[in-house]
């Protein structure tokens, strides 16, 4: 297929994506032909999104050539998601029960975090030197960890203390909202430290998984008050989440990224890991100055954070000084010296 055509076919891939997700969204506000029916319409909608997604992303793979690890493991990871998603439908729909959680249906979609966290780890190049491997450790976790103290503070410190369930159902609530935070958190650090020509399809992507955070969020509170029900707006997000990841798999067969060896250095990249660490300083501050009380897992998640900032910027040190002193050592090995027994010896001028 001729680049042209494929670029064609993205175009009216995503023209069709959008159209589906309008009349998606405006299905679940109406409530078209009833509660029933948009109920229907709601569980057949993400689990055809998310078996598109799973086909986009093995095309992906087939027709490009690096790195088609990535889309397999989305396209896994997808699939996945659509079998959670397959039964929580025969639950809805065939039985007409109300789904019981936990169910097999968490094993689906459970399942499809690690598998879509090991594919988002291999869209960048891997980079050689040992200080850039480790300043991108310290900024997915400072980053991770930024968010994950927000998503505790607002959301899941309250579920925590007002679940009375078992022990599964409290780790499974709570498990949802967090799984999103990392992998919104892996996204934006190699969003930022990805090339321009690499941020095409990951750009898709990681729009797929902040929409995914949205729903699983809302998910979990909305359980934990017992007031979820299917055929409700805030589902869009995983009809929207898995078209972007269909997107994104389709882009990268008509328009392939430029691996590089190294990750680049930008603006963005060095900033970045910083803008959350802010915005959980500023929280704090008001927080304390409000009289607001903090628990001790916040404390500890601030402490987290203090302590990476540390390390990352021991690091980048360590890396621009290591340069220099081999740069010094270099010269001064050029420069004959001479030893203890046998000293340098200055002849007068004009004599060799």
């Amino acid at each position: 297929m001729s680049a042209d055509r494929q670029k064609g076919t993205f175009v009216a891939a995503s023209i069709v994506a959008g159209l589906t997700t309008v009349v998606f969204l405006l299905w679940m506000i109406v409530v078209i032909g009833g509660p029933r029916l948009t109920d229907g319409v709601d569980d057949v909608g993400q689990l055809v999104a998310a078996l598109v997604a799973t086909v986009a992303c093995f095309v992906a793979a087939a027709h490009v050539p690096s790195r088609r690890s990535r889309w397999v493991l989305l396209g896994v990871s997808s699939f996945a998601w659509a079998m959670g998603e397959t039964v929580w439908t025969y639950y809805d729909l065939i039985r007409g029960v109300r789904v019981p959680f936990p169910s097999l249906a968490d094993v689906g979609f459970l399942a499809a975090v690690p598998l879509a966290i090991a594919g988002l780890l291999l869209f960048p190049s891997s980079p050689h030197r040992a200080a850039d491997r480790i300043e991108g450790i310290l900024d997915g976790c400072m980053i991770a960890g930024s968010m994950l103290f927000a998503s505790w503070s607002t959301v899941l410190d309250p579920l925590f203390r007002a679940h009375h369930g078992s022990a599964l159902k409290q780790t499974l609530s709570l498990a949802y909202p967090a799984s999103d935070v990392v992998m919104v958190s892996l996204v934006i650090i190699l969003f930022a430290r990805a090339g321009k020509q690499n941020r095409g399809s990951l750009a898709l992507v990681m729009g797929g998984i902040v929409a995914f955070a949205v729903s699983d969020t809302a998910f979990a509170y909305l359980t934990e008050v017992n007031n979820y029900g299917t055929g409700t707006y805030l589902d869009a997000g995983w009809v929207v989440g898995y078209l972007l990841i269909s997107l994104g798999a389709l882009r990268a067969v008509y328009a392939p990224s430029t691996e590089r060896a190294e990750p680049q250095v930008t603006t963005l990249s060095l900033v970045a890991p910083y803008v959350p660490v802010l915005a959980v300083l500023s929280v704090t501050s008001v927080e304390l100055l409000l009289g607001h009380r903090l628990g001790g897992v916040a404390w500890i998640m601030i402490f987290a954070l203090a302590v990476l900032v540390l390390v990352r910027q021991l690091v980048i040190v360590w890396d621009r000084v290591t340069p220099e002193r081999q740069l010094i050592d270099g010269d001064d090995e050029s420069t004959p010296t001479g030893d203890a027994e046998h000293p340098p010896v200055l002849l007068p001028h004009g004599e060799s």
